[in-house]
């Protein structure tokens, strides 16, 4: 298991295949299952669930509640319900069941996997026409089960833990959008060849700190527009977002992203282990040292860093996963003080990602001078985060104090 932290594995089918003995008969490594993305997909389940469980917990205490919303009860399948499954069941049976029949050209890469995905005559047509009318069908008895002779119209209440699928594509999308434009922001030349390749640009670079700001923005409209308590929700936020943004830099350090620190030229001791200490990000995914080739490698990805460099992701997991245990730690604590998990969240991620930031090899991002200083964009989100949460912590606790003299005053 450790494999896949002493190199580097652009897809997970890549760690695999190697972690089973590179067993031709296990050899999936043409599925498209990039690690980064996969630890990011991680990321969000896990985050997910840890902000439900916290949302639920406020939720039984009375501290954040529903919005009742009316729905139809009883109403049967309509034709464009029946059409919408059918063609969604075709697309998934054609594909899907096809895959079984272009196994042998697609797992010697004869026909590219991209290829077969975008084409329209590659797959097979019964299994396409079978899922899609099994789709249908499924459907159509479930609906006219629940049928009633007259459908009627029902009030019922909707929690913000309810809503957590729209707050996972809320984070996705604009996570993925505001880590971008940060990022074009701090080093417009990663979009020289946008046009060239606009999907993959998207995931060219990204802006931790983008991505944060942009999706805190997306969860405060929604939100108010839901009615839920800001400081509540947020507090609940918190902790998720620090731990799906520590399994997230997994993904960064397994695929060899660039995301890592400078060299590390310095002796390693021997109580720590390798993998903490540096790494030369062997076979990494953007081909980092283009001129220092892996001897006898025939895979994709065949080069190394010349001189290995700090694993920096590896740390900011370790961060991640302290930050989560103290706001985890607190949480009960100051639960009738709503608002301090956030702002206790603003300073400790301003402390992780200033103090990483003076490892990790960004030399040729643009800085912003102030007082004569150079500043990388996210020091100086890291600075602006690390005051404003001292400041908010500190105007928090002062008004809940003051709100309690006052209650113990009416009370005496």
């Amino acid at each position: 298991m450790l494999l896949i932290l002493l190199r580097s594995f652009a897809k997970i089918t890549d760690w695999l295949y190697f972690a089973l003995g590179e067993s031709p008969s296990l050899d999936f490594r043409f599925l498209p299952v990039y690690s980064y993305g996969f630890f990011v997909a991680i990321g969000f389940l896990v985050g997910a669930q840890i902000a439900t469980i916290e949302l639920r917990r406020r939720e039984k205490l009375g501290l954040l509640t529903g919005n009742e919303s009316e729905i139809t009860v009883g109403e049967g399948i309509t034709p464009f319900e029946l059409v919408f499954y059918f063609l969604f069941g075709f697309v998934l049976g054609f594909k899907i069941i096809g895959f079984f029949s272009y196994f042998t050209e697609l797992s010697t890469y004869i026909l590219p996997l991209k290829e077969y995905m975008l084409s329209m005559s590659h797959g097979s047509w019964i299994g396409g026409i079978l899922v899609g009318a099994g789709l249908c069908y499924y459907y159509y008895y479930a609906k006219n089960k629940e049928k009633l002779p007259q459908p009627i119209k029902k009030k019922i209440t909707i929690f913000p833990s309810d809503t957590m699928g729209d707050l996972v594509v809320i984070a996705a999308v604009l996570g993925v959008l505001g880590s971008n434009l940060f990022n074009y922001f701090e080093d417009p030349s990663d979009y020289e060849t946008f046009w060239q390749d606009p999907v993959g640009s998207l995931f060219s670079g990204l802006s931790i700190y983008g991505g944060l700001i942009c999706a805190a923005i997306g969860f405060a409209i929604y939100a108010r527009i839901k009615k839920f308590n800001l400081l509540h929700f947020f507090d609940c936020i918190a902790p998720a977002f620090i731990v799906a943004n520590g399994i997230g830099r997994l993904g960064c350090q397994v695929s060899g992203d660039g995301d890592w620190g400078v060299a590390n030229l310095h002796a390693k001791p021997s109580f720590i282990p390798q993998f903490l200490w540096s790494s030369h990000y062997e076979h990494n995914i953007i081909d980092a040292d283009p001129h220092n080739y892996i001897p006898g490698c025939v895979e994709e990805h065949c080069h190394l860093l010349s001189q290995a460099a700090y694993p920096t992701p590896i740390y900011e997991f370790l961060m991640c996963l302290v930050i989560f245990a103290i706001l985890w730690g607190i949480r009960k604590r100051f639960t009738n003080r709503p608002g301090i998990v956030v702002t206790a969240f603003m300073v400790l991620i301003g402390l992780q990602r200033y103090s990483i930031e003076q490892l990790r090899d960004i030399g040729e991002r643009e800085l912003t001078y102030l007082f004569g200083i150079g500043f990388r964009q996210s020091e100086l989100i890291s600075i602006v985060l690390f005051v404003g949460g001292i400041v908010g912590t500190i105007y928090l606790w002062r008004y809940y104090q003051r709100k309690g003299a006052e209650i113990k005053k009416e009370n005496s």
